[in-house]
């Protein structure tokens, strides 16, 4: 790739990474992997569980990766946490010219930048969760003690932008999706033939996938009591469900308690993120139920893996939807809309095939690292020019 910038030497700062499987984690790592392919040096600095003092030191494809001991004792892990990585980004900004530093988590690395003296730029990915508590509590001096004064404020959703723009303008806010790699979430009917083998799952039966943390915010129930209908209407269908949390039993009983056959609801736990894809090709559609949700990544790898979408009209889930063009946005809270929505798609098999193909039209042309490591570089470029 011809650079057009002055490559960047990039902090990558996020308490959550790697092995955790969450947004937050996944952002960090392929953003960083995406920025590194574009010429940018990138360092991850994170954390790991050990009552050591060594930093662990590795690199992950080109990207080089620091890890702070913390303690796994959890009153002294925040202490721990922010003394030390304190001082390995002091060390780092004294070794060498770090243009950037790039920060993830508010209840973590919040606390560690309220001292740190940064030398370039200073950038924070808006990630929500947090953020979104004490704005719906009113605690906005909390929000600015913890976010000083970043250069660029960055919102993977058109609602956190407008949150944050509430508090902090538009001079340094800016909407910046997330994506997925089209390169490794792709259509694969090979792959999806296979899973359903596994699995035993009728030729004929259509499959409709969630992969989601089971917990109350993620909404699950309202997708649960959407199947005796489905199925009554359309009884060759499998359901497949992904994850695991504290509603899992609740969830399993509450399938037992309608009388569904559970050969045609499946749960499979919690997958390797590195086997997701593989699921999302046995699935003909994908059902994401929450109540609140940020920019959801999972959606994007569905959608690239050319699935119909059938989500919740929610955060940032209508900035990456276009309902009736690449899925379906229904009312949270509503088991009736779900179930409409799955029985429109099974009654108009065209319809899925078609939603697929422009979802991942969507993912190439807009919703891909690549495309959006760009677009950070030029507002890197911008403040830094």
């Amino acid at each position: 790739m011809k650079l057009y910038f002055k490559p960047k030497n990039i902090l990558m700062i996020s308490h959550d990474y790697y092995p955790n499987i969450g947004g937050v984690a996944v952002y960090v790592e392929e953003m960083s992997k995406a920025l590194s392919e574009m010429g940018h040096k990138v360092t991850i600095l994170s954390q790991y569980r050990s009552e050591g003092w060594r930093i662990q030191k590795t690199y992950n494809n080109n990207v080089r990766v620091f890890r702070v001991p913390i303690s796994r004792l959890r009153k002294l892990d925040d202490l721990q946490y922010i003394y030390r990585m304190r001082k390995l980004i002091d060390k780092l900004q004294k070794a060498e010219k770090i243009d950037v530093i790039h920060w993830h988590t508010l209840n973590k690395d919040a606390k560690v930048m309220m001292n740190i003296h940064v030398n370039g730029l200073e950038v924070y990915t808006n990630h929500l969760s947090w953020f979104r508590m004490l704005y719906n509590q009113g605690e906005y001096s909390k929000i600015y003690n913890l976010i000083k004064n970043p250069d660029y404020i960055i919102c993977p959703s058109r609602e956190t932008e407008e949150m944050s723009i509430k508090l902090f303008g538009d001079k340094k806010t800016r909407y910046l999706p997330n994506g997925v790699n089209p390169d490794e979430f792709y259509a694969n009917a090979q792959q999806g033939v296979r899973m359903r083998k596994i699995l035993g799952i009728p030729k004929q039966n259509k499959v409709i996938l969630t992969t989601n943390r089971m917990e109350p915010i993620k909404g699950m129930e309202y997708f649960i009591d959407a199947i005796p209908n489905i199925l009554k209407y359309h009884p060759n269908t499998t359901i497949l469900i992904l994850g695991d949390g504290s509603q899992k039993k609740e969830l399993m009983d509450r399938v037992d308690s309608q009388n569904i056959d559970r050969s045609k609801v499946i749960f499979l736990g919690k997958i390797p993120n590195t086997e997701i894809k593989n699921w999302m090709n046995a699935a003909d559609i994908y059902v994401q139920p929450s109540l609140m949700e940020g920019c959801s990544i999972a959606i994007i790898e569905a959608m690239s893996c050319s699935r119909a979408i059938i989500a919740s009209n929610v955060g940032g889930n209508p900035d990456i939807i276009c309902d009736g063009v690449t899925g379906m946005l229904v009312e949270p809270m509503s088991s009736a809309e779900i179930q409409e929505a799955v029985t429109y798609l099974l009654n108009n098999p065209q319809k899925i095939q078609e939603y697929g193909i422009k979802a991942r039209i969507t993912v190439e042309n807009e919703l891909n690292w690549g495309s959006l490591a760009n677009q950070l570089t030029i507002l890197y470029e911008k403040k830094l020019s």
